[in-house]
């Protein structure tokens, strides 16, 4: 661990695992309303341990090697005049323990915990405290989950790479959690804003630490480090008595009242308020907030206290005849639309039974086109409910069956995104866009080679600066020279010069080859940032049949050598596929960057996460990259090429 650049480092581990690296503070006595706030970048949201499947011998000739642009003594005698050096045994000794011959970690797919914790060095933080942690998810990137009681709740996927704020607000018993994120981060909101990710009713440890744990970085022996921006730790009472936007209703009173008060309409049947919570007063009940708002999030606690009882949530509620139900009984849990008041079962599971006498915590979140629905912590159905599209401020509420058979207290409900009070808040991540065209190309005119061709406009004409491979205007783009019997040879750049060395926005359009997998297609082209032979950033797309998920990935070259195994990269699932044209732009001032695909940021660094002693890239040149990234491209097309300062 160090501080660098105003920030935290965490480096990889040699042997992954949890308790072996993080930073706590505390301890401090449980206090409502104690908040911690923390901005950071998590290495990779997919860290995992696995073996790396070959061994070590095979490992370094591969390291060696490269991406096979340069020949071998070039690249090691850059090496050896370069720093790169330093931390070589280190990389090699953590290879070695990933090697299958000496492979003996359990399969950990967890990387990060960040909240509270029972001790400064939690054995476990997936089993300890109340907070966040980020699941590996393959070609989705990363799972947000959020402590709930004995579970971890699933409470987002697709988390991309890029800078997150985790706020965690305790409450005299449980706890609620918020995140947000940078500018055009879609699944959460952009600082200052944050969404309610999900409420532990449970939590109850007396004496806590504020803390931040990793467990693993990188994968198959990648690495990149974790970057902690800013940690915060407030007395903010407020927020836990009602955060921002928080609507809800204890529905406990001895009294037996049978109106559940101004704030309630009741749209079907009749309730009763006990000390227990609300009740039915005949076979069924319906009851909605008054208060309409786009809502994120709907907690509340139910029992079953009869046999034949059931109780549910319900939300997107724009009268008696139109609502989305969450039914829980004692057979079976149901998702249920209502249109114009017929249901529509959306999903069942059957066997599923609600324990008789036994608080249960039930939850729903509806954000970031994703629906879920939880049973103490635990995800139903077993999958995310796509977002059917319902659009504009509705009201949410409950459902209850059965006279006095099932009650329901501590109902709650939250806005999809609320305001971060001040003192939690954190500067957004690095953000600049060009507003002056410089380059523009649509590729139009007749056939031919793009090297040596004159651009729509620009300051010179477009040059081969690596490799052998070409691209060929078609009129409806440059295409890559390539097909499934003949792929691309490795690595080709193509760029035209640039004057402005400390800033450029890149932008692109590239439709990838072939209409669907088994095809046998590839995509791995991309961006370029070129400084000079030996220092340059090669930005590519990684699309292949052997995978489920396509990517983005960074590859650096400084000083001369390129290390391989420092590449960069975040997993964006299906957002780029085979037929489709896509939109990558890239803003880049020579050590920061920001990378956008159809306009959502998926990934936000710095070379100085990953070289801190380097000075920043002096941008010369500017243009396309055909990549070589274990496979090349088989004939990808540039539709368009923009370059703005």
């Amino acid at each position: 661990m160090a501080i660098d650049h105003g920030a935290l480092r965490f480096q990889p581990l040699i042997t992954p695992g949890w308790a072996r690296q993080g930073i706590a503070y505390g301890p401090f006595p449980r206090e409502a309303g104690l908040a911690l706030a923390v901005a950071l970048t998590n290495g990779h949201n997919t860290s995992e341990v696995s073996s790396i499947d070959e061994g070590i011998a095979r490992r370094i000739w591969r390291w060696v090697r490269g991406p096979g642009i340069d020949p071998i003594p070039q690249r090691l005698l850059a090496l050896l005049r370069g720093p790169r050096k330093r931390g070589l045994v280190r990389r090699f000794r953590g290879w070695l323990r990933l090697t299958p011959r000496f492979f003996t970690l359990p399969d950990l797919d967890e990387n990060l915990a960040v909240g509270w914790f029972g001790s400064a060095t939690p054995a476990d933080p997936t089993a300890d405290g109340c907070g966040f942690v980020v699941h590996a998810a393959l070609g989705d990137n990363g799972e947000l989950w959020a402590r709930q009681g004995g579970r971890c709740l699933p409470a987002l996927r697709g988390l991309k790479n890029v800078q997150i704020y985790y706020i965690v607000v305790l409450r005299a018993q449980g706890a609620l959690c918020y995140a947000a994120a940078g500018p055009e981060a879609t699944a959460l909101p952009a600082m200052p804003m944050m969404r309610p990710i999900a409420v532990d009713p449970w939590h109850r440890q007396e004496e806590v630490f504020a803390g931040i744990h990793q467990s693993i970085l990188g994968q198959i022996g990648f690495r990149v480090d974790t970057r902690v921006h800013g940690i915060r730790i407030e007395r903010l009472p407020e927020l836990a008595l009602a955060g921002p936007g928080q609507l809800g209703d204890a529905l406990t009173r001895s009294s037996g009242s049978e109106d559940p008060g101004p704030d309630w309409e009741m749209l079907r049947g009749e309730v009763r308020l006990t000390g227990r919570g609300a009740a039915c007063g005949g076979s069924e009940a319906l009851a909605v907030l008054r208060r309409s708002q786009e809502t994120g999030l709907v907690h509340a606690m139910i029992e079953l206290t009869g046999a034949a009882g059931a109780a549910g949530l319900v939300w997107r509620v724009i009268d008696a005849r139109n609502y989305w139900l969450l039914e829980l009984g004692s057979d079976a849990v149901r998702l249920i639309r209502f249109r114009d008041g017929v249901p529509d079962l959306m999903e069942q599971e059957t066997g599923r039974a609600l324990p008789s006498g036994t608080a249960c915590s039930i939850q729903v979140t509806d954000a970031a086109g994703q629906l879920g629905c939880y049973l103490d912590g635990e995800r139903l159905f077993g999958r995310w409910i796509a977002d059917p599209g319902d659009e504009g401020s509705t009201r949410a509420g409950f459902w209850l069956s059965g006279k006095d058979a099932a009650v329901l207290r501590d109902f709650e409900c939250h806005p999809r995104a609320v305001q971060v009070p001040e003192q939690l808040r954190f500067p957004g991540p690095w953000r600049r866009f060009g507003s002056q065209v410089v380059v523009s190309d649509r590729f139009s005119g007749p056939d031919g080679p793009v090297d040596g061709r004159i651009p729509a406009s620009g300051p010179g004409p477009w040059q081969r600066l690596a490799g052998c491979g070409g691209l060929w205007t078609t009129g409806n783009g440059a295409r890559v020279e390539a097909s499934v019997e003949a792929p691309h040879p490795g690595r080709t750049f193509h760029a035209v010069p640039w004057a402005s060395e400390g800033f450029a926005d890149l932008e692109t359009v590239i439709l990838p080859p072939g209409s669907g997998r088994g095809e046998k297609h590839h995509c791995r082209s991309g961006l370029l940032f070129w400084q000079d032979d030996d220092n340059y950033l090669s930005f590519s797309i990684y699309l292949s049949d052997e995978y489920h998920g396509a990517s983005v990935a960074l590859f650096t070259k400084r000083h001369g050598f390129e290390e391989l195994y420092d590449a960069i990269w975040t997993m964006v699932g299906d957002s780029i596929t085979w037929g489709r044209p896509f939109r990558l732009r890239i803003c880049c001032d020579g050590n920061r960057f920001a990378v956008f695909l159809d306009g959502e940021a998926v990934m936000e660094r710095a070379l100085s996460d990953l070289y801190p002693d380097d000075a920043p890239l002096r941008i010369r040149a500017v243009g396309l990259a055909t990549n070589w990234e274990w496979g090349d491209d088989t004939g990808s097309t540039f539709q368009e090429f923009v370059a703005r300062v």
